[in-house]
C-alpha cells in the first residue's frame, strides 16, 4: 500500500492529505493527548435541555433565545475545542454558555487517577465570569459545574455534558486522521500519539456506563433501553467501530517504540492507574482488555447494540483487530449465530428481494446492506476465519448494492420516506463506491453500470485496492462496460420488495416523477401506506415531512410527523392505520408518455373491504410537463379523511365557501396547537389556522403557489401546484400544519386539505387531478363524465393547447360507454383528441377502445396458475406457470403479479420468459422468494416461509397503444 501511495498521484495526494491532518494532532503533546480522556464522571448527552421525565415541554432550546436555535439542527452546538474550550455558542443568539470559567473548576477537580470528579472541585470557581459579585443576581446564571444550569424552572440546562458528548467526536477525530497518516506512510510518530490516546481510552473504557445519566432523564441514543456506555448503546457501536478500526491501522507502529511506553510508564507513576505500564505487551493487554474483550461484551450486555448491523460488524472488527485464538474465532461464530449477530436468520427473515430490510426509511433500510458488506469485507481479508462468506452463502443479498440506486426517482431525488432526510430534501444515497463493491462481488454488469452512472458517467477512484498491484483494474471494467451502456434509460419501475413505486415522465432533474409508498409502516416508516409524493421542476412538490424533530416519543412525533394524517393519504375511522411489511401492487405499467400503478394498502386498515390507490402519470401536450390522476377508493368504516399537503407557499381556491374557526384546531375550538392526543384523534391538534366549507360543492380547485425559498425555488420561477377535485365530501377544510422545525431548510409550515366523509358503511372514491405548472396552468378544465356504473369513473382533462384526455378507470365487469361515442371493454383506458381526431391511445388490461374510428385491441390481462417455484434461497427467482407465455422480449421488463396473503408483495419485474412443455418458466433475476423460517424451525434447516405459495394464481398486465410505440 505505501507503494502505491508513492507511485500514483492519487495515492500521494492520498499520503499528503493525511499528514497535512495529522499535523495538529503531532504538535500537541504526549500528555495533552492523554488528558483528552475522560472518564465515567465526565457527563454526557445529545441534547443540552432534553428531558425525558419531565411534565412540560421535552425539549427549551437555547437558555436566552429559546426555541430559535432549532433552526440549526437537531445538535446546533459545535463546540470550538481548541478556540473555546468548554463553552458552547448558540448559534442563533450567538450568546456563550456555560459563564463559568469550567476548565478552571475542571483542573481543581482532577482526582489521583486523573479523572474529574466534580466533588472534589473548588466550588468558589462556580460563578458567572461576566458577574463575578455575589450579590449580583446573575451571579450563578448559566454556570454549569459538569451537570448543568438550573434555571429559575428547575429545568437542566446540560452545557458541559453536550460538549462533552461532541469531545468524544474529537477525539475519534483525532483517532482517524492519526490512523490513517500511519498507515499510508509507516511513520511511527503516527502510531506513537494515536497509542497514547488508545491506552488510557482503555483505562477508562471498563467503567463507563450510560445508564446514570439516562435515569435522570437526559437524551441520548439509547432506543428507550437507558442503556449504553459511552453514549446510548445505538451510537456506542459507532464510537467502537472507529476504536477498533484505527487500533487495527497502527498497532505495527508500536512495536520498537520506547517513547511510547517511557511516556506510560511516567503516567503510571503521577495517577492511580488500573495496571502496570511500560512494555509493548503491558500497552497490547490493555488495550485488548479494556477496549476490544469490552465490545465483545458490550454485545453480550447489549450496551454495545444498535440497528442491525452495527453491533454485528462492531464485533467483527474487534474480534479480527484481537486477531487471538480461540477468541477472534468464538466472537466471529457469535456474529452469525442464531442468538448472536444472526446474520444468518436476518438474511432470510428480513432481507427482501429489493436488497431492503424490515426499516421503511431509506437510510435505515441501506443501512444493513452497507454495514454487513462492510463485515464482508473484513472476512475477505482475514484468513484466519473460513467459515462463513456472505456473498457466497446469500446470493440474494446482491441486489443490497442498487437498492438506494433504483429508489432514487429520475436517478436524482430519492422520496423522503419515514425518518428520512427533510421536508422537501432533495438527494440519494446512491454510493457509486458501494454499488461498484456490488459489482466486485457479483460480476452483474447491471451493477458496473449503475456504479458509473452514479459516479457522474465516470469509473474514476471506484473499487479502487490501495492494497492490490493493479489498483485501478475493477475501475477499468467498469469503465468499459459503462461507456458502452449509455445515460439512464427514462422510465419508471415498481419496488415491490421495499414497496415502492415510481412513475416518470422525462428525464433527469427536469423531469417529472410520481412516487408511492406502499411498504413499511412499521419501526423507523411511518403509518403513510399509499403515501405519493410528486418532483417537478427539480423540487419534491407534495413534500412528506421527512425525519421528525426527534426519533423519541413525544407529540410532535407521535402524534404529527409520525401520524397518518399527516401524509397524503386517506385517515380511517379517525385512527393511524396499523403496522405491517408492505401492501400489494395489483397493476403497474409505465409506458411512454403515460404510467399508471395501483396499490392494495387494505392489511393497514384490516376492517375495511377496500383500500386502494390507483393514479396516473400523464405526459401534457405543451411542453415537458406532466399531470396526475388520482383515485383513491375505500370501502368500509364510518369516517373517512382525504389528507392532502401541496408545498409551502400562498393558496387560492375556486369553488370552495370556506369560513374561518376562530380559535383552536381541526381537533376543536377549544383544543390548542400541539395538545397531545386526549379524546381526540391523532394529529387534529397541530392543524391549525382552519377553514371550513360545511356544505362544499362536488367540484373545486386549489392552487399553492410555492414560496421563494423552499429549496431551489426562487421568486422568478413561479412554480405551482394545482388540484382539481371531483369527489363530494360531507365537509371540506383548509388548515396549515407545521413539518419539523428544527431541520435546516424546512418551510415554516404546509397547507392541507382534508376531505371528510362520514356515515355508516361508507364506500368513498376521491378523485383528483394533480397539475404541476410554470408561470401559466396548462390544463384549462376537468370534467367527471357521466357512467353506468359506481364501478366505473370518467375524466375529461382539456389542455390548453387543445389537447382533450378522456381516461376511464372500470374495477367492475360492464363496459364503459360514454355520450361521446368514446368505449372501453377493460380495466384502464387512455385516449388524447384533438379536433375530433385520436392522436394517442392505451389500452391496459382490456380487450378493446373505440372513439367511433379508432378501435384500439388488446388480448386482455394474462391469468393463469403457478405450478413450480424456486424454493431456495440460491439460484435464482423463477417460476413454471400454466400459460405458454410469449417468448423473447416482448415480457421483458413486465411484472407478474401473484396472489398473496403473506405480509410481503409478490409481485416481481420479469427477465425471461422460456417454454417449457405446456408450461413457461418466468425468470425473475437473482432474487428469492424466500420470506423467513417458519416458527420453530431447527437451525440449519430449510423450513421456509415464501411470499406466495406454490399453485397461487398470477396476473400480467396487458397492454395495446396507438401510435405503436417501437422500443
Amino acid at each position: 500500500m505505501q507503494s502505491n501511495c508513492n507511485k500514483y498521484e492519487w495515492g500521494k495526494k492520498l499520503k499528503s492529505n493525511a499528514a497535512n491532518k495529522a499535523a495538529f494532532w503531532v504538535s500537541k503533546s504526549d500528555t495533552e493527548l492523554w488528558n483528552m480522556v475522560q472518564g465515567q464522571n465526565l457527563p454526557r448527552t445529545i441534547d443540552v435541555t432534553f428531558d425525558r421525565l419531565t411534565k412540560g415541554p421535552k425539549i427549551l432550546g437555547c437558555l436566552k433565545c429559546g426555541l430559535d436555535v432549532l433552526q440549526y439542527g437537531n445538535y446546533p452546538y459545535e463546540p470550538e475545542f481548541e478556540k473555546k474550550p468548554w463553552k458552547l455558542t448558540c448559534p442563533s443568539c450567538k450568546s456563550v454558555f456555560p459563564t463559568n470559567d469550567f476548565g478552571k473548576f475542571f483542573k481543581s477537580a482532577i482526582d489521583e487517577t486523573g479523572q474529574f470528579d466534580a466533588s472534589k472541585g473548588d466550588k468558589s470557581l462556580l460563578f458567572n465570569a461576566d458577574h463575578p459579585d455575589p450579590k449580583d443576581p446573575l451571579h450563578q446564571y448559566g454556570v454549569d459545574d459538569g451537570f448543568g444550569y438550573i434555571d429559575q424552572n428547575g429545568r437542566s440546562h446540560k452545557f458541559i455534558a453536550y460538549y462533552n458528548w461532541k469531545h468524544w467526536d474529537y477525539i475519534n477525530k483525532a483517532l482517524t486522521e492519526l490512523g490513517d497518516a500511519y498507515i499510508y506512510s509507516g511513520n511511527k510518530l503516527y502510531a506513537r500519539k494515536a497509542a497514547i490516546i488508545f491506552d488510557r481510552l482503555a483505562d477508562i473504557y471498563p467503567a463507563m456506563d450510560w445508564n446514570p445519566y439516562a435515569s435522570r432523564g437526559w437524551y441520548g441514543s439509547d432506543g428507550g433501553t437507558l442503556i449504553g456506555k459511552i453514549g446510548g448503546n445505538i451510537w456506542e457501536t459507532s464510537l467502537v467501530r472507529i476504536f477498533t478500526d484505527n487500533y487495527d491501522k497502527i498497532i505495527s507502529g508500536t512495536i520498537d517504540n520506547p517513547e511510547l511506553y517511557s511516556f506510560l510508564k511516567r503516567q503510571s507513576t503521577k495517577y492511580k492507574l488500573p495496571g502496570a505500564k511500560g512494555t509493548r505487551a503491558l500497552f497490547i493487554k490493555n488495550v485488548d482488555d479494556g477496549l476490544l474483550r469490552e465490545v465483545y461484551n458490550g454485545a453480550l450486555s447489549k450496551k454495545v447494540k444498535g440497528n442491525q448491523g452495527m453491533h454485528q460488524l462492531a464485533v467483527a472488527m474487534a474480534a479480527v483487530a484481537l486477531d487471538t485464538q480461540p477468541e477472534t474465532t468464538t466472537w466471529l461464530d457469535w456474529v452469525f449465530s442464531a442468538d448472536g449477530g444472526n446474520i444468518s436468520g436476518q438474511m432470510i427473515n428480513n432481507l427482501d428481494h429489493d436488497g431492503t430490510t424490515e426499516e421503511g426509511a431509506p437510510g435505515y433500510t441501506f443501512m444493513w446492506g452497507r454495514l454487513v458488506t462492510d463485515i464482508a469485507d473484513r472476512l475477505e481479508g482475514y484468513k484466519g476465519y473460513t467459515k462463513h462468506n456472505i456473498i457466497t452463502e446469500f446470493p440474494q443479498y446482491g441486489t443490497t448494492f442498487i437498492a438506494a440506486y433504483r429508489m432514487s426517482a429520475l436517478g436524482v431525488a430519492l422520496p423522503n420516506i419515514g425518518d428520512a432526510g427533510s421536508t422537501g430534501f432533495v438527494g440519494n444515497y446512491i454510493d457509486p463506491k458501494f454499488i461498484a463493491k456490488g459489482f466486485r462481488y457479483t460480476g452483474d454488469p447491471e451493477y458496473a453500470k449503475a456504479a458509473y452512472r452514479g459516479n457522474k458517467n465516470s469509473a474514476e477512484g471506484l473499487e479502487r485496492d490501495i492494497f492490490a498491484k493493479d489498483p485501478d483494474r475493477i475501475s477499468e471494467e467498469i469503465r468499459k462496460i459503462g461507456e458502452g451502456a449509455g445515460p439512464r434509460p427514462i422510465g419508471g419501475y415498481l419496488m415491490s420488495g421495499f414497496g415502492l413505486a415510481i412513475l416518470e415522465s422525462g428525464n433527469g432533474a427536469s423531469g417529472i416523477a410520481l412516487t408511492n409508498n406502499y411498504g413499511r409502516t412499521m419501526k423507523h416508516a411511518h403509518p403513510d401506506m399509499l403515501n405519493f409524493d410528486l418532483f417537478a421542476f427539480g423540487n419534491w412538490l407534495a413534500p412528506d415531512h421527512g425525519y421528525p424533530e426527534y426519533a423519541t416519543p413525544m407529540p410532535s412525533n407521535n402524534d404529527w410527523t409520525g401520524s397518518t394524517i399527516s401524509h397524503n393519504t386517506v385517515f380511517v375511522n379517525e385512527q393511524p392505520q396499523k403496522e405491517i411489511w408492505s401492501g400489494y401492487s395489483r397493476i403497474f405499467k409505465q409506458l411512454d408518455d403515460f404510467g399508471v400503478f395501483e396499490l392494495d394498502g387494505k392489511k393497514a386498515y384490516p376492517g375495511l373491504e377496500t383500500y386502494k390507490r390507483t393514479m396516473f402519470l400523464i405526459k401534457a401536450g405543451t411542453d415537458s410537463n406532466a399531470y396526475v390522476i388520482d383515485l383513491f377508493h375505500v370501502e368500509g368504516g364510518k369516517d373517512h379523511v382525504y389528507s392532502f399537503h401541496g408545498p409551502p407557499g400562498e393558496i387560492t381556491t375556486l369553488g370552495l365557501a370556506l369560513i374561518p374557526q376562530i380559535e383552536g384546531t381541526y381537533a376543536g375550538e377549544n383544543i390548542s396547537k400541539g395538545t397531545g392526543v386526549n379524546g381526540f384523534p391523532r394529529g387534529y391538534s397541530f392543524l391549525y389556522n382552519v377553514r371550513k366549507d360545511l356544505s362544499p360543492p362536488g367540484q373545486f380547485m386549489i392552487d399553492w403557489k410555492v414560496e421563494p425559498g423552499y429549496r431551489t425555488i426562487k421568486t422568478e420561477d413561479n412554480i405551482h401546484l394545482r388540484m382539481y377535485s371531483v369527489t363530494q365530501s360531507n365537509d371540506i377544510a383548509l388548515a396549515d400544519g407545521d413539518p419539523p422545525q428544527n431541520k435546516p431548510g424546512n418551510p415554516k409550515k404546509l397547507g392541507y386539505v382534508l376531505m371528510h366523509k362520514k356515515g355508516e358503511n361508507l364506500s368513498s372514491t376521491f378523485v383528483s387531478v394533480i397539475e404541476p405548472y410554470k408561470n401559466k396552468p396548462f390544463i384549462k378544465k376537468v370534467k367527471r363524465l357521466a357512467t353506468s356504473d359506481s364501478d366505473q369513473i370518467a375524466l375529461q382533462i382539456e389542455q390548453t393547447n387543445g389537447d382533450i384526455d378522456y381516461v376511464m378507470y372500470n374495477s367492475g365487469t360492464k363496459d364503459i360507454k360514454l355520450s361521446n361515442n368514446i368505449s372501453m371493454s377493460g380495466s384502464i383506458g387512455y385516449l388524447r383528441m384533438n379536433s375530433d381526431k385520436a392522436i394517442k391511445a392505451v389500452l391496459v388490461n382490456g380487450t378493446s377502445l373505440s372513439d367511433g374510428k379508432l378501435n384500439l385491441k388488446s388480448q386482455g390481462q394474462i391469468t393463469g396458475k403457478v405450478v413450480d417455484m424456486n424454493k431456495e434461497t440460491s439460484g435464482g427467482g423463477w417460476i413454471i406457470v400454466d400459460q405458454k407465455l410469449p417468448e423473447g422480449e416482448t415480457l421483458k421488463g413486465e411484472q407478474i403479479f401473484v396472489n398473496t396473503d403473506g405480509e410481503r408483495d409478490a409481485s416481481y419485474t420479469i427477465v425471461d420468459v422460456k417454454r417449457e412443455g405446456e408450461f413457461s418458466r418466468v425468470v425473475c433475476g437473482p432474487i428469492s422468494f424466500v420470506s423467513g423460517m417458519k416458527a420453530d424451525s431447527p437451525a440449519g434447516s430449510h423450513n421456509y416461509r415464501y411470499d406466495f405459495e406454490q399453485g397461487a394464481e398470477f396476473t400480467i398486465t396487458s397492454h395495446s397503444e396507438w401510435p405503436l410505440i417501437k422500443k
